[in-house]
């Protein structure tokens, strides 16, 4: 499990890297958003807050769950909390599969869904867990 989150950390920090230089203005706009704007607008760029800081709890709980963080939450929590981030980069996961954009689709797609993947083996390995 400790193998999974750690993969899963690192699998995960380009689609956070992607939304930082999104929200600053970089031209990346291939890559989100079904390549709707090649920067994305001043406007638009707040949007992008709120999810940064979901995907960097997201990261946070991915490894208290797969035990490379000291806990610093209950684990009950720590496991409800795996469970509602692996469903949530399903969905995630499933909207960049069906972009229209190709780069979106094949670069940060192969990324989504491996994260996806680790963050469904760690929160089922949180149910072995009795503590």
């Amino acid at each position: 499990m400790v193998i999974a989150a750690i993969i899963g950390a690192i699998l995960f920090l380009p689609s956070i890297a992607l939304n930082i230089a999104l929200a600053c203005g970089a031209p990346l706009g291939y890559y989100a958003m079904n390549a709707r704007y090649k920067v994305i607008p001043p406007e638009v760029r707040k949007a992008f807050v709120l999810p940064i800081l979901l995907q960097f709890v997201a990261l946070l709980v991915l490894l208290l769950a797969g035990r490379v963080l000291p806990e610093i939450i209950p684990y009950v929590i720590t496991r409800i909390l795996a469970f509602f981030f692996a469903l949530y980069l399903t969905f995630y996961a499933a909207t960049v599969l069906f972009s229209t954009s190709y780069k979106e689709r094949t670069v940060m797609g192969s990324f989504a869904v491996a994260a996806t993947v680790c963050f469904w083996i760690v929160a089922f390995g949180t149910l072995g867990s009795l503590s």
